[in-house]
């Protein structure tokens, strides 16, 4: 896509008050999934499962993985909550700093999903091991390709770490605003739908499959109306245009942590 016509599609549906709404909307209700559906995973892998009663689960739950898995949404669901207030009342360099760790709540989503029993080893780790195993580069590389780095760097570089570039995020625009909030759409998405297919494969996970429906329509029909749900994801190279847009040049950076 080039920079002129994503522009000419930001500008368009960052003015367009019903889809402003619908994002927002959007949002809320995710918030709800993901916080409902946390509390009950939570108390459904506190009393069902074995892991209690053969002495594997440091917190005395039954299940761990489904424990680590309510604790992700939990995280996300106050992430997003925090992050959608901050973007509608102009704080948008704070905004963006939330986003960043959504980032990195779908790679743990990935992971819980794709890795056998990593929801369990997560919620047993210590800092050292989380350090050996859950750090954005080794979830990035064992995704072998899946996630980008420069995705993860540009929400460093965007609102994750004071630098210079950052201060676009103090001007107030609406347009660059809205366009941060289809991001955070996109990553709740994605992470809702990792533990999607997570589920599939564990009979306690009602909470979840129960929603799956619901979830599905808000989500495909928020991307058939907006025009932001089509663009790519940031850090890919035709997403300069938020610094484009923005007044600022385009500027590239890694950030591995």
């Amino acid at each position: 896509m080039r920079t002129e016509e994503a522009v000419a599609i930001i500008d368009k549906a960052a003015a367009n008050s019903a889809l402003v709404l619908m994002r927002r909307e959007l949002l809320s209700f995710t918030v709800k999934v993901f916080s409902e559906v946390g509390e009950e995973l939570h108390v459904v892998g506190h009393i069902f499962g074995p892991d209690r009663t053969n002495g594997a689960s440091p917190g005395g739950h039954g299940n761990d993985e489904i424990v680590a898995v309510s604790l992700l949404l939990r995280i996300a669901g106050q992430l997003t909550s925090a992050s959608s207030d901050l973007f509608a009342d102009g704080r948008h360099y704070a905004a963006a700093a939330l986003l960043r760790q959504m980032v990195e709540i779908e790679y743990l989503a990935w992971a819980f999903q794709t890795r056998d029993k990593d929801g369990a080893r997560w919620l047993r780790s210590d800092a050292a091991e989380r350090r050996s195993f859950f750090t954005p580069a080794k979830l990035r590389k064992a995704a072998n390709g899946k996630f980008r780095g420069e995705d993860y760097g540009h929400h460093c570089e965007f609102g994750g770490h004071p630098v210079p570039g950052s201060a676009v995020l103090l001007q107030d625009s609406q347009v660059l605003s809205q366009l941060l909030v289809a991001d955070l759409l996109g990553h709740t998405g994605r992470i809702w739908d990792h533990l999607v297919a997570w589920a599939a494969g564990n009979e306690w996970a009602v909470p979840i499959s129960s929603r799956q429906n619901s979830m599905l329509s808000r989500y495909v029909a928020w991307k058939n109306a907006d025009g932001l749900a089509s663009l790519p994801s940031p850090g890919t190279p035709d997403h300069s245009i938020e610094r484009t847009r923005a007044g600022k040049p385009s500027r590239s950076s890694h950030f591995k942590r």
